[in-house]
């Protein structure tokens, strides 16, 4: 009986946005969607300090709406301009419930 190897994933960390740097691999943020861009399924979020440009499947990008709380999980990539990054993301989910103060606490602690 053959066995199928199966490969694990990173884990994804969580992160503000300013704390993304290129070395990471596989992250987790919050923010809010400020921007949408249907032609190439990109969202951007805000985290209340910085932006970042996601890159999203389908099936994920219709979860994204202007003005809702989300998380996204995904990897990081070096954007097409510039030194700044994007996420291609994997998984969006609704955080709209989530208190945001004891969220900032929890990312300062």
């Amino acid at each position: 009986m053959e066995t199928q190897e199966r490969r694990k994933r990173n884990p994804a960390i969580e992160k503000k946005i300013s704390d993304i740097k290129r070395e990471d691999i596989r992250v987790a943020v919050i923010g809010t969607v400020v921007e949408l861009d249907s032609s190439i399924n990109a969202a951007t979020i805000d985290d209340g300090k910085s932006t970042l440009r996601v890159i999203l499947p389908e099936g994920q990008f219709e979860k994204c709406e202007p003005g809702k709380l989300v998380r996204i999980v995904g990897l990081v990539a070096p954007a097409m301009a510039g030194d700044e990054i994007e996420l291609k993301g994997e998984l969006v989910q609704d955080f709209s419930k989530l208190d945001r103060n004891i969220y900032a606490e929890y990312l300062n602690a």
